[in-house]
Parts: C-alpha cells; structure tokens; sequence
C-alpha cells in the first residue's frame, strides 16, 4: 500500500505523493480533492457544533426543540471561549513535567550535564508540538477490467466519498 503524506497549511491540507508532488488538495486547483472534514479527523480537530449535538441529543425529546437549541448554542458558545481565553497556553501540566524530567535526566549527582540538552529539548518540543505532516494511505476498492469475458486488468482504484473526495486513514 502506498503512502502518503498530509499536510496541514494555514488555510487548507494537501496530500503529497513519495516525490513531493501534490496531488490533492482541500482547495480548488488540484486534480484530486479531499474532503476537509476526513482531514480534520486525521489531525484530532474537534467540530464542536457536531460533539455539541452528540451529547444532548439524548437530554431533550423532540417538543423541547428550542431548548435543546439554547442548551446547544451554550455548549459551543463556552467551548469557542475558552479555546480564545487559552490561546497562549499552549502547553498542558503534563508536557511541563514531561520538559522537567527529560532536562532533569540530564544532569548528574554533581550537577553536571551529562548528555547533550539541545538534543533532548528538540525532541521533547516535538513530542508535544501539534503535528502538521501525518503519513496517510489512500483508501482503495478493487476494480477489474473485463472485456467480452476476458480480464484485462485487475487493479486497485482510489475509493471516493458521496462528494467525489478521496478517503484518507491513518497509517
């Protein structure tokens, strides 16, 4: 299975081949398209509108529209506010304790450094950096060519969503 590469840009994803050529994008100019949605769930992005809807689907019954509305519109309106009020914090208790031991495992009895803590700094900073290249695979479905009884060919073909978008997983 051949793998691919996802990126995530500013304001879009494009998926690149093993060359480094794009061939799909969120945006218009590709021959390929992907779906914006599938990109986001590859990356962890939360569509908090749809979560929002999830959960109260069961506390309201289908008279009690408008407070299910308002419940809602809540939920989303203080998720929306937080995420702004904790746009400089980027970094959770966790990853601060994660940075203290790897630096602290640096150090011998005496004080002194051991290792070298450029290295280590690096590689925790990309252990708790959000990712902006995941490695995908297309997801395939198996087509023959048959003609007048006779396969010609029996490849395997890019599997597409109800809006013509490539499906991406994981790898």
């Amino acid at each position: 299975m051949k793998r691919f590469e996802l990126v995530k840009r500013e304001d879009h994803y494009g998926l690149y081949n093993e060359d480094g050529h794009k061939i799909a994008a969120t945006i218009d100019g590709c021959n390929s398209k992907l779906s914006k949605q599938n990109c986001d769930e590859i990356f962890g992005v939360v569509d908090i509108n749809k979560w929002a809807n999830e959960k109260v689907d069961n506390r309201f019954n289908e008279t009690d529209g408008y407070h299910k509305f308002v419940y809602v519109d809540g939920i989303v309106d203080g998720f929306n506010k937080a995420m702004e009020l904790n746009k400089d914090k980027l970094f959770t208790a966790e990853d601060m304790r994660q940075a203290y031991d790897d630096g602290m495992n640096n150090i011998d009895a005496d004080g002194c450094v051991i290792d070298d803590p450029d290295e280590d700094f690096i590689d925790t900073l990309k252990c708790i950096q959000q990712p902006t290249e995941i490695e995908v695979e297309i997801i395939t479905r198996p087509y023959t060519n048959v003609n007048e009884g006779f396969v010609l060919e029996s490849i395997r073909e890019p599997k597409l969503d109800e809006n013509g978008c490539l499906i991406l997983r994981k790898v």
